[in-house]
């Protein structure tokens, strides 16, 4: 919760607090994994992914030889400018050991939640979701909050951003849109989940599928009041894709009405919204008239650092000299890329590239591994597999806004995120391990246990 209400911006108070409980959380887990108490749900491949997280800005870190730290054009001069001034390099893989110190830091609370995560109950998780989603509807009860008090809100955390928009406890108007969006199926998803259920039970309480539908136009509401139009398209492609997950469920009567009639209302409050002052917007925003700009110098700027990278966290440095060399710089600092794909490259190289390569591959492995299986057997509904799918949609919208934007980048949306993705990995299935029981060997029983045991039967002696 520190994370998620005090983490949407960069380096605040609140992002030194998360990292700190999450230090604290990964120590519990160390101890009770030691020691046996802890009952992991996935593969221990599955919760070894934190490392590639972590195994980029750990290696930055360690020293390396003269020769090597001067590979690249960009960081032979930056060698050479340190030589005129007398100044021996840091030694290290990156350029800015402080700057990737911090960047490791800001990792540690996204996971040490999808450690915990993967160790929880089902009850749990279910209790985790619901604190997301509350958090959803209280960012935009901020965001209608800080457009009806205007730019002068003291509802703004995060003074001068955006101060013309919605934001809610973010920094950034294109976050905390990218954050509703990757709410947005997660909400579709059980809502249409709980009608399916009660329709084949022949229930007639209806309040969870009214509930789902009402936090997803409220999610809808408030992308609209951030006037962001990645965060608007992320929303069209999550109401989208409730129809291949409600394609999977099985058929119950009028059900397929009321699915359709949530998306075509959400469809139509968001289009009706984002399209008010789109035009003006368009040729007002200077940072979306300078995406294209951004990641033309950020292209020029990996490949002259390749093939060690600028080091991570050190972007706002390493970019500013292909600015000036491109003769754009305009009067705000360009802090990040805008396309967070990109920047890593710049930052870490080719083993950035590899990194972003194993995490396609798994990603396309969860995929397929999710919407492979029918999600329902023998005629009865399998929630577990259903949720993955739509924990999937909720990822790829996540992954597919880093294109466009540096939401990760912030402590709120990487929790949420990490939160989400081990909820997708719990609910997968994977094989058993358990060895297969030989024939004629009775079960083990546990010691005190015997009820177990079959009754021993005794044949009559012959006399």
């Amino acid at each position: 919760m520190t994370s998620l209400l005090a983490g949407g911006g960069r380096g605040g108070l609140g992002d030194v607090l998360a990292q700190l409980l999450a230090l604290l959380l990964l120590a519990v887990l160390a101890w009770s994994s030691w020691s046996g108490r802890l009952s992991w749900r996935v593969p221990f491949w599955l919760r070894c992914l934190p490392l590639l997280a972590l195994l980029l800005p750990l290696i930055q870190l360690l020293p390396i030889p003269a020769d090597w730290w001067a590979a690249g054009s960009a960081r032979e001069a930056v060698a050479a400018q340190l030589a005129i001034a007398g100044i021996e390099p840091a030694g290290r893989w990156t350029l800015y050991p402080l700057a990737t110190e911090r960047a490791l830091w800001s990792l540690l609370p996204g996971v040490a939640l999808f450690l915990a995560a993967l160790a929880l109950s089902d009850r749990a998780l279910r209790w985790l979701f619901g604190a997301l989603l509350l958090v959803g509807v209280v960012n935009v009860c901020f965001g209608v909050a800080q457009l009806a008090q205007g730019p002068e809100s003291p509802l703004r955390l995060y003074v001068p951003t955006n101060t013309g928009h919605a934001v809610g406890l973010f920094a950034n108007r294109n976050h905390f849109a990218g954050f509703l969006a990757m709410l947005l199926p997660l909400t579709l998803a059980g809502s249409a989940w709980s009608l399916v259920r009660r329709k084949g039970n022949g229930e007639r309480d209806f309040i969870m599928p009214v509930l789902g539908a009402l936090l997803s136009v409220t999610f809808v509401l408030g992308i609209a009041f951030s006037r962001s139009r990645a965060g608007l398209g992320l929303a069209l492609l999550g109401m989208l894709a409730l129809l291949p997950l409600a394609w999977s469920l099985p058929a119950r009567r009028g059900t397929k009405r009321i699915l359709a009639t949530i998306v075509a209302l959400g469809l139509l409050v968001s289009v009706q919204f984002a399209s008010l002052d789109a035009a003006r917007r368009a040729m007002a925003d200077p940072v979306d008239a300078g995406r294209r700009q951004y990641a033309a110098t950020t292209m020029d700027a990996a490949r002259a650092y390749s093939p060690m990278g600028s080091g991570i966290g050190t972007f706002r440095f390493a970019y500013q000299p292909f600015e000036a060399l491109r003769g754009d710089p305009g009067r705000d600092v360009v802090n990040h890329a805008h396309n967070d794909y990109l920047e890593l490259w710049m930052e870490g190289g080719v083993l950035a590239l590899l990194l972003l390569l194993s995490s396609a591959a798994v990603w396309a492995w969860a995929g397929l591994r999710a919407w492979r299986t029918p999600a329902d057997e023998a005629g009865k509904l399998d929630w577990n597999r259903f949720l993955a799918r739509a924990c999937w949609v909720a990822i790829s919208l996540a992954a597919l806004h880093e294109a466009f934007d540096y939401a990760m980048r912030t402590t709120a949306m990487s929790t949420a995120f990490a939160l989400i993705l081990a909820t997708m990995f719990a609910h997968l299935r994977y094989p058993s391990n358990a060895p297969a029981a030989r024939p004629g060997v009775p079960p083990s029983v546990e010691p005190g246990n015997l009820a177990k045991l079959r009754p021993f039967r005794q044949t009559p002696r012959k006399e």
